[in-house]
């Protein structure tokens, strides 16, 4: 019995030591039962919230987003080649400005008021767009330049969107230029008209634009006045 005793007791201890391990092996399988589901309604609240509130406007300076639109349009002229077609002065909307009317609230829980007949404003933001036309194209001849524009601006990084053709005298091609660092979606391209007019025009999202920006009565914030058209195009300043 005496030479048994100390056997015994180390079974005991290793059966003390194995059932403390299980106990805690079982209370740690218990916590990550519990954890794992608390974790996902987590994340799966924080996915709702940012549902129903919506992404945030990008902020930039829409002065600096109008340079930004002018250089787009400037690379469009440049691919497509047209070095004998001339800047159609009269064009209905051609120009630079800033709008505040096609910026709205975002997320589901703006749903509603957005999709009213007077969805309302989102206060201190504002899309930016850009156009001008060129006139004495040839629809043969835009087709072409078109052509030439998707390829080289592709190659440059540029995504094709759509590219609609109705007619030869009535087509669209749209894109997206690269992302920049402020996250600012910018979408161009070029459409070709009846009569041989070719319009090229560059358009931003909504921006949340920073305290102080110049804006006026109704909150739209100013842009630069320049000539809008390729820096080929643009008027000569006269010698003094």
């Amino acid at each position: 019995m005496t030479d048994r005793q100390p056997v015994r007791q180390r079974f005991r201890r290793r059966d003390r030591q194995l059932s403390s391990v299980n106990k805690r092996w079982k209370a740690a399988r218990l916590v990550a039962v519990g954890v794992l589901p608390v974790g996902g309604m987590f994340l799966a609240g924080l996915k709702a919230i940012d549902l129903w509130q919506g992404d945030p406007f990008p902020a930039a300076d829409p002065v600096a987003v109008a340079h930004r639109l002018d250089s787009r349009t400037q690379a469009i002229y440049d691919a497509l080649q047209l070095p004998d077609a001339r800047l159609d002065p009269a064009w209905p909307g051609s120009g630079t400005k800033a709008t505040v009317y096609d910026c709205h609230p975002r997320g589901l829980g703006n749903l509603s008021s957005v999709l009213s007949d007077s969805p309302p404003q989102e206060p201190g933001t504002a899309a930016v767009s850009t156009s001008w036309a060129l006139e004495g194209v040839p629809a043969a001849t835009a087709a072409e330049a078109m052509a030439r524009a998707q390829q080289t601006l592709t190659a440059a990084g540029w995504t094709v969107t759509s590219y609609d053709v109705a007619s030869a005298d009535d087509a669209t091609l749209r894109l997206r230029p690269p992302a920049t660092e402020d996250g600012v979606a910018v979408r161009a391209g070029v459409t070709v008209y009846p009569r041989g007019d070719l319009k090229v025009f560059a358009v931003s999202e909504c921006v949340r634009y920073p305290g102080g920006t110049v804006v006026d009565s109704e909150g739209t914030p100013r842009v630069p006045d320049r000539p809008d058209a390729p820096s080929q195009l643009r008027p000569r300043p006269t010698p003094r």
